[in-house]
């Protein structure tokens, strides 16, 4: 795991920077315009309870909320500010969101694609390519980003793994090589099925819905603002006394004056919010 995470502190800052090479030649395209006015012209007709539901679980995903994750990159240094450090990071998420917007896009305008049914990942797999073919070397740069994802999908899987393998070897004494194999297992078989449903098994639908895309709206629109929800209400009621103040000062040795104000949201507004996201779907 540690070799991974000191791998991924290399390329992940890589990855960016293709990002940003993808963006300049994606700004030089003959659709770039018309792509950029659609990306960010906002239609309010459109937004409804199901565009909110479907962008809170793209919030929780995207930032790890709401699953164990977390858990595993809970073991910060004390001089560590963690409330500075959130907003670093959903800012971050947020410029990379908006930089992949950037890119596909005015490729989807300059290149036809606006009438095809493309949505999510199938996006990246389908514009991406034509904004490459517009570099030099466009198989290197191809085949040097669709790497540095593919080590973002491993860093990703082995951050989701290691909370349960944790609870495996420390509750159920098991080995870790054993807990290892326990918790990958299972995934590598789902995944594997999730794959093939876009493809051999496209068939084989569950609530009108292939494998892959039901669990992608199960986990992300239903379990992740579940979870999310009872995450705030134990922090804020129900946790032990003074756990978020220890968690956001390090113990005492920050000063922390969001303590309150985190404390409030986190027992009146969150889950009320996200509640009402929610159940606004299903009425």
């Amino acid at each position: 795991q540690k070799g991974i995470e000191k791998l991924s502190n290399v390329l992940m800052p890589l990855l960016f920077v293709i990002l940003l090479a993808l963006c300049v030649v994606a700004f030089t395209l003959p659709g770039a315009a018309e792509g950029l006015e659609y990306f960010l012209s906002p239609d309010f007709s459109k937004i409804t309870p199901s565009v909110f539901i479907n962008a809170l679980g793209q919030t929780f995903f995207s930032l790890s909320l709401g699953m164990g994750i977390l858990v595993t990159y809970a073991y910060y240094p004390v001089s560590a500010n963690l409330p500075k450090t959130s907003f670093t990071v959903a800012l971050l998420s947020l410029l990379v969101a908006v930089l992949m917007g950037c890119v596909i896009f005015p490729a989807v305008m300059t290149f036809g694609l606006q009438n095809e049914s493309l949505e999510g990942a199938t996006l990246i797999f389908v514009t991406l390519p034509e904004v490459f073919a517009r570099l030099p070397l466009s198989q290197l740069w191809s085949a040097l980003f669709f790497l540095l994802l593919l080590v973002a999908a491993i860093t990703s899987t082995v951050s989701i793994a290691e909370v349960a393998i944790a609870f495996l070897c420390d509750r159920l004494g098991m080995k870790r090589r054993n807990a290892v194999l326990a918790a990958l297992c299972p995934m590598f078989l789902l995944s594997s099925l999730c794959s093939l449903s876009l493809g051999p098994l496209n068939g084989f639908n569950i609530f009108g819905l292939t494998l892959f895309d039901f669990l992608d709206n199960f986990a992300t629109n239903i379990l992740l603002p579940i979870v999310s929800i009872g995450t705030c209400l134990y922090v804020g009621w129900f946790g032990p006394r003074r756990l978020l103040h220890r968690q956001l000062s390090n113990c005492g040795t920050l000063r922390s004056r969001l303590t309150g104000v985190i404390t409030f949201i986190l027992r009146y507004i969150a889950p009320v919010l996200i509640a009402a996201i929610l159940l606004g779907r299903w009425l």
